[in-house]
């Protein structure tokens, strides 16, 4: 059957694939996506069944020099024949050393071969070197995680330009936007009981702007946690009654200020059937699913739309990370105005940077144009290079680099380039910071 698999790969992927890999801090999971496939598969741990929730553990044996992954290495660690190291991209972005069994280990390289051996179950189907880009989902984005990420898959010859990183939240969006219509008429709700308290992350649109402005909104319930089994059935009766009784609560809270029409319920907090009442509550007018590849298979829509990224511009995400004003300056480009775009609302702010060269239509000044996609006003912002030589109509050439300090801050840096041997360059430096 592997064998089949791997040949219908053969055929379709010479253009490429793309991955998703939902990071979890319990749990990670693989999806990956065919040039011609219509949505993303899942890798399972056991080939023909669907056990795709991947313990997010490493563990080294005890008696030898031998690494073991996933559930072989949750095995293991319960029965006391290996160390385990947990926490993995939480250490690696750390970037301190990890002891195990009295040893000393760079926690990025642990990082590294974790994901060599959990990619190792894409082999049978999927080439890793087919793998044209590679979304990695965590539950944080910030700059040490994307740091040991794009080290750890440089120690696996991975070309990191093609290693992106992005929040749950985001996956959550490319998610929705791929599924029919009619689910996301109204909002979407996604409870997530993979470990504690609940996570909940509320999918919205505003259909009246261009690109339609996608949010997703995160939040958490303290009170509301796993259900955790005592051997007491009626103690663990009792629990599971007050956990629905919280929950129920919550939906009832939620559902009586947002129109919701589709729920989402993910992790292993929801097995069993303790949401008794709060199910039929749930069901009340929506689409009701349960799973656990939501992450992963977003990311996987995400890395599409990075190997195309003006494929998908009818809508735009506008999550905590995310720019949510365009910013841009008007040019000439063969004797015509033309608007340049330096960055778009929807890009993470810490991917966000640009360099380009043109030439000055003012004296010394320039305009900067920002577009909010939130309802306020467009601005235009001048930037005056003050002491720049006195030179004719169009004869200063800038060289302009913008990028983002923070979600809302732009640094802008220009430097004077001349005008061939006439108008030399002084290589003057300018710098200034713009609120978006």
């Amino acid at each position: 059957m592997f064998s089949e698999r791997r040949q219908t790969a053969d055929r379709e992927n010479r253009e490429g694939a793309v991955a998703g890999y939902d990071f979890g801090s319990r749990y990670v999971q693989i999806s990956y996506c065919l040039p011609n496939g219509k949505q993303p598969e899942t890798v399972s741990q056991v080939a023909g069944e669907e056990e795709y929730m991947i313990p997010a553990l490493l563990a080294k044996r005890t008696d030898r020099e031998l690494w073991l992954y996933g559930s072989q290495a949750q095995e293991a660690v319960e029965k006391g024949e290996a160390d385990p190291v947990r926490d993995l991209l939480a250490l690696a972005a750390r970037a301190k050393p990890v002891e195990v069994g009295g040893q000393s280990y760079d926690p990025v390289a642990l990082l590294s071969l974790f994901l060599k051996r959990t990619l190792s179950l894409l082999t049978p189907i999927l080439d890793p070197d087919w793998i044209r880009a590679f979304v990695f989902s965590v539950e944080e984005v910030t700059r040490p995680v994307i740091e040991a990420i794009n080290a750890a898959a440089a120690m696996l010859d991975f070309k990191t330009e093609r290693v992106y990183v992005i929040g749950r939240a985001e996956s959550f969006f490319y998610y929705n936007i791929h599924q029919p219509e009619e689910l996301w008429t109204k909002d979407v709700l996604l409870c997530d009981l993979a470990a504690d308290p609940l996570k909940t992350l509320l999918f919205s649109v505003n259909r009246n702007t261009t690109p339609v402005a996608s949010f997703v909104e995160e939040g958490e319930r303290t009170d509301i946690r796993r259900p955790v089994k005592t051997g007491d059935e009626i103690e663990d009766e009792r629990s599971g009654m007050r956990l629905d009784q919280a929950f129920l609560g919550a939906l009832t809270d939620l559902f009586s200020k947002r129109q919701i029409s589709t729920v989402y319920l993910i992790g292993e907090g929801f097995d069993g059937e303790w949401y008794r009442e709060s199910l039929p509550v749930l069901c009340r007018g929506r689409r009701v699913f349960r799973g656990n590849n939501l992450y992963s298979k977003g990311a996987c829509y995400a890395a599409r739309q990075r190997l195309s990224p003006r494929s998908e511009k009818a809508y735009a995400f506008l999550g905590r990370d995310m720019l949510r004003a365009n910013l841009g300056m008007y040019v000439s480009r063969r004797g015509k105005d033309a608007y340049l775009a330096l960055f778009d609302a929807g890009e993470n702010w810490y991917d966000a940077k640009k360099e380009c060269e043109f030439l000055l239509e003012e004296k010394d000044t320039f305009t900067l144009r920002i577009t909010p996609l939130d309802g306020k006003e467009i601005r235009e912002v001048q930037v005056t290079l003050n002491g720049l030589p006195k030179r004719p109509f169009r004869a200063s050439r800038i060289r302009l680099r913008v990028e983002m300090e923070d979600v809302s801050t732009v640094h802008v840096s220009m430097e004077d380039l001349g005008f061939g041997e006439f108008f030399p360059a002084t290589h003057k430096f300018w710098e200034e910071t713009i609120r978006l």
